[in-house]
């Protein structure tokens, strides 16, 4: 996308309006302030669980990360691979590359990793249910200080490929809006060599790499120290939620691939979430309309 069309959009979209503001803030006590301020103008959550609320939050002011357990069966994460086998995806950076099935041969050899569109996200088994689980949204919700919107779904697949580390491969801060924070479960097993998820513990609340670009590894261990380098290995159906402007990375896949389904909950709404809802409440569901406005109708 050229220069002109990327202003064009963004002021048609006033979604990226605040997108664009609040990645111009790095320092994490500014940020931390504005959004407390920016809660007070938004619907309030209450907990089912208080308890549950303030231990997560405490975790994730602290180190940044609060782990969930299992929050799917070996059975349920199977049932979810396999459909999601059958589903095409996309190479969000090869946009000219046909869509193709996850397993096939038809995958370019250099794509780390392919996307699932939002549509057969909905309607996959049990994702749902968990994106609107109260044991995530108390704690989702008393980080926030408000009642959470899902920005963003999304559930993709990491390939080993021969390039190296590609694009979040590489240690980086995300900045999708004043506060936010993200789940990540894993629908296949997670060992060293199937891409885990790394994550420096306590620099998301530390003023330093707060550059909105890619650091490698030495850089980060200086800044923060190896001690604080966490890899998240796992079972199938295990999940974590990060305060992802804590510095992370996806390390690469070296064998076999790996399925992940993660939700972004926000503030305000993303504008890369779809641009009206993609389909209707489910019958008999008690979603919350608001958490779910950007997705369900």
């Amino acid at each position: 996308m050229g220069k002109m069309e990327r202003i064009a959009q963004i002021a048609k979209d006033p979604r990226w309006w605040s997108f664009y503001l609040q990645r111009r803030v790095s320092n994490p006590t500014r940020r931390a302030a504005l959004a407390r301020r920016l809660s007070s103008f938004k619907p309030s959550y209450t907990p089912v669980d208080q308890t549950r609320a303030k231990a997560g939050e405490r975790d994730l002011n602290s180190s940044g990360l609060h782990e969930l357990g299992q929050l799917l069966s070996t059975k349920q994460a199977g049932e979810l691979v396999t459909y999601f086998e059958q589903k095409q995806v996309r190479d969000p950076y090869r946009s000219t590359v046909p869509h193709f099935l996850p397993l096939s041969n038809a995958r370019p050899t250099e794509a780390h990793i392919a996307h699932h569109e939002a549509r057969d996200i909905l309607n996959a088994p049990y994702l749902l249910e968990i994106a609107n689980d109260p044991r995530i949204l108390d704690v989702v919700g008393e980080f926030l200080g408000c009642k959470p919107t899902i920005g963003y779904m999304a559930t993709w697949w990491s390939y080993a490929t021969e390039v190296g580390p590609q694009q979040a491969e590489n240690f980086h801060r995300d900045v999708d809006d004043w506060r936010f924070v993200k789940l990540f479960v894993y629908l296949t097993q997670v060992d060293m060599e199937n891409g885990p998820h790394k994550y420096v513990l306590h620099s998301s609340a530390q003023p330093k790499l707060t550059q909105v670009r890619r650091f490698n590894d030495d850089e980060v261990a200086a800044a923060f120290g190896k001690e604080n380098i966490r890899t998240m290995t796992s079972k199938a159906g295990e999940g974590f939620l990060e305060n992802t402007y804590g510095i992370h990375k996806g390390q690469p896949v070296q064998l076999g691939h790996r399925l992940l389904f993660q939700v972004v909950y926000t503030m305000t709404p993303l504008p890369y979430a779809p641009k009206v809802p993609v389909m209707d409440m489910p019958a008999r569901a008690s979603y919350d309309p608001w958490i779910n406005r950007l997705y369900l109708k």
